[in-house]
């Protein structure tokens, strides 16, 4: 995998770099609209996940919403994780955005962790997210 515009190879484990909208791209050539990273209220993410889910002949997805979380080992707050079997998504507020719910399901939808065919889906699902968002939500 390559970035469109610039050509840099791209790394899916390194997902914290790239920007995911139609294509994969490095996060240097492409940014996500605000309304994709914006924080949302968690039923708001709820009906989201419904909406994607349907859109793509998916099977419902369990969306539940705790506090923030510290992971111990890295220091960092976690956003969400992903229960692929259970098709179960545990989401921390700080991560109650449409680009970390497109991440998420790309993972249940895949079943696959950070490959190339999960950085695909997950580009598909920003895209038709993006498509539905009018500019006064």
């Amino acid at each position: 995998m390559n970035c469109p515009k610039c050509g840099k190879p791209l790394n899916p484990e390194a997902h914290q770099e790239l920007v995911f909208n139609g294509q994969t791209w490095c996060s240097q050539c492409h940014a996500y609209d605000w309304e994709l990273i914006r924080l949302r209220q968690a039923d708001d993410i709820r009906v989201w996940g419904q909406r994607l889910c349907a859109a793509f002949g998916e099977d419902p997805v369990l969306i539940e919403v705790y506090p923030a979380m510290l992971n111990r080992k890295s220091r960092k707050i976690r956003v969400a994780e992903v229960h692929h079997r259970l098709r179960l998504i545990d989401m921390y507020t700080p991560g109650l955005t449409l680009a970390t719910l497109c991440h998420e399901l790309a993972h249940v939808f895949t079943g696959e962790d950070h490959t190339p065919t999960w950085a695909r889906t997950f580009a598909q699902l920003v895209a038709w997210v993006k498509a539905q968002i009018s500019p006064a939500s």
